[in-house]
C-alpha cells in the first residue's frame, strides 16, 4: 500500500514520490487556506466593525456640530445629515489603513502558528514516507538521517510558503526549499541494487 503510516512496510521509489507529491499537494493546499482564512476572512468582520463605529462617531460628531452652529437659524436636517454620513464615510477611510494592520497583526500570531501545524505534520508523514523508502533501499545511518533533515527543510519551505510569498520572500528562502529536496533525493532514489522496485 502507497500511503501507510507503518514504518516497517517498503516503499519503492515511485511509491515515494507518490507520496511526496500528494503530501505537498494536501499541505500546501491547507496552509494556503489556513492563512488566507487568518489573515484575510477572518479579519474583515473586524475591520468592518471598526471602520463602521469611527463613521458613526464622526458622524455624529458632525451633525451635532451643524445642528449647534445653526442657533437661531432655520435647521436643514436632511442636508445636514446627509454631509455628516460623508464626513464619517472620509473619517473612516482615513483610518483604515490603521484599522487594517492593527486587525491583521492581531490574527497574525494564529495564522503562523497554523502554519507551524501543518509544517509539523507534513514533516511527520513525509520521515515516514522517507524511513519506508530507506528500508525498502536497505539504507541506514547518517545518510538516512541527512535525508531525514532535508524531508523536514523541504516540509517546512512548502507549508511556509504563504507567509513568505505574503512578505516577499519565497526566493529568498527557496534555498531551503532547494536543498532540502537534494539531501532527501540520495534515499528517494537509491535501492536499484539492493532490492526490486516493487511498487508498494
Amino acid at each position: 500500500m502507497t500511503f501507510s503510516l507503518d514504518l516497517t512496510k517498503p516503499l519503492s521509489r515511485v511509491g515515494f514520490l507518490v507520496n511526496l507529491l500528494f503530501l505537498s499537494v494536501v499541505f500546501s493546499g491547507l496552509s494556503w487556506l489556513s492563512f488566507g482564512y487568518m489573515t484575510h476572512s477572518l479579519p474583515q468582520g473586524a475591520i468592518h466593525a471598526e471602520e463602521q463605529a469611527i463613521a458613526q462617531k464622526a458622524q455624529d460628531q458632525a451633525f451635532t456640530k451643524a445642528k449647534a452652529a445653526a442657533k437661531g437659524k432655520v435647521f436643514e436636517e436632511k442636508a445636514a445629515l446627509a454631509e455628516a454620513k460623508k464626513a464619517g464615510l472620509e473619517a473612516a477611510e482615513k483610518k483604515h489603513e490603521e484599522i487594517h494592520h492593527h486587525v491583521v497583526s492581531g490574527w497574525a500570531p494564529f495564522a503562523v502558528f497554523l502554519l507551524i501545524i501543518s509544517a509539523i505534520f507534513f514533516s511527520g508523514f513525509l520521515s515516514i514516507a522517507l524511513q519506508r523508502r530507506a528500508n525498502e533501499a536497505g539504507k541506514n545511518g547518517l545518510l538516512v538521517f541527512i535525508a531525514h533533515v532535508g524531508a523536514w527543510a523541504l516540509a517546512t519551505f512548502i507549508a511556509f510558503e504563504p507567509f513568505l510569498s505574503h512578505h516577499g520572500l519565497t526566493w529568498a528562502w527557496s534555498v531551503g526549499g532547494i536543498a532540502g529536496l537534494v539531501l532527501l533525493l540520495p534515499i528517494a532514489i537509491a535501492g536499484a541494487e539492493q532490492a526490486d522496485d516493487h511498487g508498494h
